[in-house]
């Protein structure tokens, strides 16, 4: 018989489902594994030792589920922040920050469907049954959350029905002035005219007038009060001499009545019609007691007159007031005004034909609530028709969010909603290219949720339980604007309520399922297509998708925690054919299951280049249910082997040489595994104060690694290589030996087996050892006889067990085979 030597150099397929094991005659059946756990295939070919992971802290409950999400400002400013039961703590670079902690309204069983979108130091943070929040970092250490508010929407359809809604008050600075001295408020100016109260009368069709084309009036509030003007209309009377209304102005601010400060100022305002009202705004925050108005040219008359001036009388100064309903038809489905419409905005149609909005602040039946105004003040009290109250009630708040185009946008059941651009707070629509808008989705012949969306190159991208849309503007390279877009529907899987990721070349998403990962890829301008990225591992997602994380450094890999606490891994790196999948045990134990539970992955920016992988982990410690905020440490690479992390929710100590260390306590009672300098020691117990110390009779060390073991583990398949007739896949073979060729590998760690007469049998391994009994880092290739018998089936199973690094460049097993 002819000896065989088929080489195994490429494992980027990785673990592949059972139901492929005889399949070889498949592209990537010799660039697979039966079992990868433990191991991440690299885009090399070959498959490395995961690195372990170093405790970063315990949570602050630790019998409550909890969540991580990350927050990052910049490569070189980023958190994970920990998401527990009402409240939210941050940690950054492997540790947690000062005591920082924010309360907040989540409560554990809402967590995992909690999304974000991030803009520098604002995190928005979305869920359909609390209302929006913002979470701002305003320092390293200072961190709050506050109400998020949707300024002017978004609204649900204009008012319908007879009923009205009745102002008690206009919002403006000034009341309905009677005469220069009414309610308090003073009016002067006009040359002392004893009628120049009427232009604050509340009444267009009176007026006032003086001698000359300049000049000035001036009010000053009741009780020396300070209040915040922030625009103002002027009207034109409304007879024939509308040429004597002001077109040069300043309006300016005054705490003493002596030193001004200019608020506005407009020039060439000509052209006025009778009656005519224009709007003007300003920016400012900052209150005064008078408030002036002076003229300086007006409209080509000799002798100035007009109607009205209107301040208005901004939020932040204004007294609330009633908002009255004529009935409760076409509120909150006619059962009137809730205590949940506390915070909700409403917008109202004046009689001069122009849109205000205010919010709730407070109810007091289902036909009274209490309003603040913003915008322009009132122009009269007069019963309102054409009104419309916020979308957003309880359990009908916006779902998920995301950034696009310089606009935030939000999303909710079928519809998007994003922002003016630049202004991420302002929601009123318009039709201008940089006004807010929103989308309805109407289209594709079903009514599907929309469960996230996500900024990508040329559109929106709209993840939807029945597939991926994408918004964009109506042309190439067209921006999307409320009167430029389109919506185009991509063959594609339908989505889960989970956040996908940018893997950069393209999206990595959840199905509905839960239960497979697909990629979106763009194929022309917004238009996607999807494959199922694991559909050859199907039985690792099929464990269940919890959420996923994606790295770029040092390799491209995504990590998703599973359903059964598991750790899934994802090796991606299309353009060069690398996709393959991996599983991770965490060494402890969470009830009896002998490995850790995964419950929550995130990864940020790291200090080192490298990207961190931060873990919330459960385990069963001194009979109790522990959760841990982990760090997956960078993978070892050209390295001394005593820098080598390869332990689980463990520790480094590096310092005056010693046997024994503490900061342990976390692992009270755990047996663990010790890399001290380059020895290696297992099953070492942690005192019930957190020491750990060496055997008696070892050297002191100066540098420790310690914490829970775990092995990494790989199962060839079956090769099917050399048959004169045809495959020789379920042949009977005879293995002589294996070749592996290693990286820095620790040989005293290793274990290999032969599957002979259906079960996995050792097998003696070489290894090598220091002359002072420490252990070494190997590259080459080691031989490793094997004692097979004609049962075998070519198989080989490759286990490290130590602390230690382990690279397998690649397997060749030595057999002969029957003809």
């Amino acid at each position: 018989m002819t000896t065989l030597y088929p080489v195994q150099d490429v494992f980027t397929r990785g673990e592949i489902s059972p139901r492929l094991h005889a399949r070889a005659s498949l592209d990537f059946y010799r660039a697979a594994l039966a079992k990868c756990e433990n191991f991440v295939t690299l885009p090399h070919g070959g498959i490395r030792k995961r690195g372990g992971t170093y405790f970063a802290g315990e949570v602050k409950v630790s019998t409550k589920k909890t969540r991580l999400i990350p927050f990052i400002f910049s490569a070189n400013q980023a958190y994970a922040l920990e998401f527990g039961d009402l409240y939210i703590r941050v940690y950054a670079y492997g540790a947690r920050v000062d005591t920082v902690e924010v309360v907040t309204p989540y409560l554990e069983a809402d967590l995992f469907n909690l999304q974000f979108v991030q803009s520098a130091d604002q995190m928005w943070i979305t869920h359909e049954t609390y209302p929006t929040k913002v979470l701002t970092r305003t320092a390293h250490t200072a961190w709050a959350l506050s109400d998020y508010q949707f300024l002017d929407g978004p609204y649900d359809p204009i008012n319908a029905t007879a009923t009205a809604l009745v102002p008690s008050d206009y919002g403006s600075l000034t009341p309905p002035m009677t005469s220069n001295a009414a309610l308090g408020g003073t009016v002067s100016g006009f040359g002392g005219s004893v009628d120049a109260w009427k232009v604050f009368d509340k009444d267009s069709v009176s007026h006032v007038g003086t001698v000359g084309d300049t000049g000035s009036v001036t009010y000053r509030t009741a009780g020396g009060a300070q209040v915040i003007v922030e625009n103002y209309t002027l009207t034109a009377r409304s007879g024939g001499t509308q040429d004597r209304t002001p077109t040069n102005w300043v309006l300016e601010g005054s705490n003493n009545g002596t030193t001004w400060v200019a608020l506005d100022t407009r020039t060439s305002e000509i052209g006025w019609n009778a009656g005519e009202t224009r709007f003007y705004e300003f920016v400012n925050k900052t209150g005064f007691e008078y408030h002036r108005f002076t003229w300086k040219a007006i409209d080509g008359a000799t002798d100035v007159d007009f109607a009205e001036l209107t301040f208005n009388r901004a939020a932040a100064s204004q007294t609330p007031f009633n908002l009255t309903a004529s009935s409760t038809v076409g509120i909150n489905g006619g059962a009137g005004f809730q205590a949940s419409d506390v915070g909700r905005a409403v917008r109202l149609f004046g009689s001069d034909g122009r849109w205000r909005w205010a919010k709730i602040i407070a109810r007091t039946s289902t036909t009274v609530v209490t309003i603040q105004l913003y915008g322009f003040a009132l122009p009269d009290l007069s019963p309102i028709t054409r009104w419309r109250l916020g979308t957003f009630v309880p359990g009908k708040y916006v779902q998920s969010g995301s950034l696009y185009e310089e606009r935030l946008a939000f999303s909710r059941k079928f519809s998007v909603y994003a922002s003016a651009t630049g202004d991420f707070d302002n929601f009123a629509l318009g039709e201008k290219d940089d006004d807010a808008l929103e989308f309805v989705q109407a289209g594709g012949g079903q009514a599907n949720d929309i469960v996230w969306i996500a900024e990508s190159d040329g559109a929106l991208l709209i993840g939807t339980s029945g597939g991926v849309r994408a918004l964009s503007g109506s042309g190439i390279d067209e921006a999307l604007t409320p009167t430029s877009f389109k919506n185009r529907r991509s063959r594609t899987f339908g989505c889960a309520r989970i956040r996908p990721v940018d893997a950069g070349q393209s999206f990595l998403y959840v199905t509905r399922s839960r239960k497979s990962i697909a990629e979106l890829t763009q194929t022309a301008q917004s238009r996607f297509t999807s494959d199922d990225v694991g559909q050859i591992s199907e039985h690792i997602p099929k464990l269940g998708v919890v959420e996923l994380a994606f790295q770029t450094d040092p390799d491209p890999l995504l990590w998703f925690p599973l359903g059964n606490g598991e750790l899934g891994g994802y090796t991606h790196q299309p353009s060069q054919d690398v996709r393959g999948m991996h599983r991770h045990r965490l060494g402890g134990d969470f009830g009896g299951l002998g490995r850790a539970v995964v419950e929550s992955a995130v990864v940020t920016p790291g200090q080192n280049g490298n990207d961190d992988l931060w873990l919330v982990v459960k385990r069963t410690i001194g009979g109790a249910t522990r959760r841990f905020i982990e760090i997956k440490t960078a993978p070892f690479e050209y390295a001394a082997i005593a820098d080598a992390f390869e332990v689980d929710c463990g520790l480094t100590y590096s310092g005056a040489a010693v046997t024994t260390v503490g900061g342990a306590l976390h692992l009270a009672g755990q047996s663990v595994d010790v890399l001290a300098g380059a020895k290696v020691y297992r099953g070492l117990t942690v005192s019930s104060g957190g020491t750990v110390s060496l055997p008696a009779g070892s050297a002191a060390s100066a540098k420790w690694q310690l914490g829970l073991p775990y092995a990494a583990g790989a199962d060839t398949l079956e090769l099917d290589v050399g048959g004169r007739d045809g495959s020789i896949i379920g042949r009977r073979k005879k293995v002589a030996k294996v070749i592996l060729s290693l990286l820095e590998t620790d040989t005293t760690g290793l274990e290999v087996q032969s599957l002979m007469r259906g079960r996995w049998e050792p097998v003696r391994m070489p290894s090598i050892v220091a002359p002072d009994g420490g252990a070494t880092l190997f590259t080459g290739n080691v031989e490793v006889p094997i004692d097979d018998s004609w049962e075998g089936q070519g198989r080989v199973r490759i286990r490290h067990v130590n602390p230690t690094p382990c690279t397998i460049r690649a397997f060749t097993p030595v057999f002969d085979a029957e003809p």
